[in-house]
């Protein structure tokens, strides 16, 4: 018998009855914090399933802002708001953690995509969230350096999404896990305050909480990563 051709659709949590629900005034609201909002059934399907096909959301408007400031003033609207946000970047993880399930908000990070430069003498590069990992790559080994993973959706997936999954790749064992090379985070918590910790690029900070290594693998529950220093 032939295999379908999409995966069958998984069962999601139900609608959590705390989150308020999307209203025109929100768009309007995000429109003028955001310098790129996408709305419409059109507009957000792309965001609104994953590669695999197994879940679909019913997201009706994506935030694509294009600096930290902007990712801060859309996530003081939707916490003030109590709107769920849902954090995306290359999108090509295969378990559907950055698809929305409902009517979340989609932030996507893609256009967090300057790589800021790199520090030849402490091996450090520092870049936006959004900027894909092979680019990223390109850029180093231009100055005799690699990025220190590497996956089959280099091309695609970004850094930020990286870190917050802890992606493992190719390089892992001569390189070590992602957790380790990440020296710097800078971040956006849920209420829009935002927390960097990517602004010097030594591998040696004792100055308190190693909150980048919190940030690793927390997949947006802690935060919205912007920029990351490895």
């Amino acid at each position: 018998r032939r295999a379908s051709a999409a995966a069958r659709t998984m069962p999601v949590a139900p609608r959590h009855p705390w989150y308020a629900t999307l209203e025109d005034s929100d768009v309007a609201a995000l429109q003028t914090v955001c310098s790129r909002v996408l709305e419409g059934v059109d507009a957000c399907a792309p965001y609104n399933t994953d590669w695999m096909r197994k879940w679909e959301g019913r997201a009706r408007v994506v935030a694509e802002p294009a600096s930290t400031e902007e990712v801060s003033a859309v996530l003081k609207h939707c916490d003030r708001r109590r709107l769920a946000v849902v954090p995306q970047g290359g999108k090509t993880g295969l378990v559907g953690g950055s698809v929305p399930v409902h009517d979340e908000v989609v932030l996507s990070t893609r256009r967090l995509d300057k790589i800021e430069g790199l520090d030849e003498d402490t091996g450090v590069a520092t870049c936006g969230a959004g900027v894909v990992l092979a680019d990223l790559d390109a850029f180093l080994r231009d100055k005799g350096f690699c990025a220190p993973l590497d996956l089959g959706a280099a091309g695609t997936c970004t850094v930020g999404g990286n870190l917050a999954t802890n992606a493992g790749g190719v390089r892992f064992v001569r390189y070590g896990s992602l957790r380790g090379a990440t020296v710097g985070v800078e971040f956006v918590t849920a209420d829009g305050t935002v927390i960097d910790c990517a602004g010097t690029p030594l591998r040696k900070d004792n100055t308190g909480y190693a909150l980048p290594q919190l940030l690793v693998g927390s997949e947006g529950t802690l935060g919205v990563i912007t920029q990351v220093a490895l």
